[in-house]
């Protein structure tokens, strides 16, 4: 292998997608039916990003039936077979945000239970990633002094009572305790924008509640004092 062919394009679980990495390691299994002209090749590869130095594998099948067809520029008919690339660990589906770690000091148990949101985003599990969000939300409840047996409407009076929600983030609450609860008892797989507008909503709620407010108080006695204003000569005239 050249030092050309060693590096690749690839979705680094760290840098993203189309980065470049060096081949670790490499292998290569091929198949072909022994009745029809029917064949297959997978290549799993060991990656290194060239970004990060992140290793991670990269799954690559190609399947003699599955074609692309396509004209040239010169408006020639081509045919190229479809690459189905698969990676592990499973590209990050969303990002987590920047205060998550900080969320860790807050509730350990809060933090674990949305790390295995993410972790069943990435992984493409709708139904359980959206019943999760309804834990999170529920733990999220308990550590605001409401009591975790009341039901999730009378959870949302409380906070609304207690100043924790206004009204419209009340509203948006009870539309992902609905979708929590269609996902875990009535069947309902959301699709990935309904899933990512669900996270939307957890994620506001504990940014606000858990890490926004102790940033405001930390930023208050930080800004200086307003000055006070000294009468110009206008005011001292006038005072006359």
């Amino acid at each position: 292998m050249s030092a050309t062919e060693s590096i690749i394009k690839g979705h680094c679980p760290e840098c993203g997608a189309g980065k470049n990495a060096d081949i670790v390691a490499a292998y290569k299994h091929s198949w072909q039916d022994d009745e029809h002209p029917i064949w297959g090749q997978v290549d799993y590869r060991i990656l290194k990003c060239r970004g990060c130095d992140r290793i991670y594998v990269q799954r690559a099948e190609v399947f003699s039936e599955d074609l692309n067809y396509y004209y040239d520029a010169a408006g020639e008919p081509q045919e190229e077979y479809n690459v189905d690339y698969s990676y592990w660990p499973s590209p990050l589906k969303r990002a987590r945000p920047s205060w998550f770690d900080e969320l860790f000091a807050v509730d350990a148990s809060l933090h674990c239970i949305l790390n295995e949101v993410y972790s069943g985003l990435d992984g493409d599990l709708a139904v359980l990633s959206a019943t999760g969000m309804r834990t999170a939300f529920d733990r999220a409840t308990e550590l605001l002094g409401v009591d975790p047996a009341k039901t999730f409407q009378q959870k949302l009076n409380d906070l609304f009572a207690a100043g924790k929600v206004g009204e419209s983030e009340k509203n948006t609450l009870a539309v992902l305790a609905d979708a929590g609860g269609a996902a875990a008892h009535r069947g309902w797989k959301p699709q990935p924008k309904q899933l990512a507008t669900m996270m939307d909503i957890v994620e506001a709620f504990c940014h606000r509640n858990f890490i926004l407010d102790g940033q405001v108080g930390k930023l208050k006695p930080q800004i200086p004092p307003k000055q006070k204003r000294r009468p110009d000569d206008g005011d001292a005239l006038s005072a006359v």
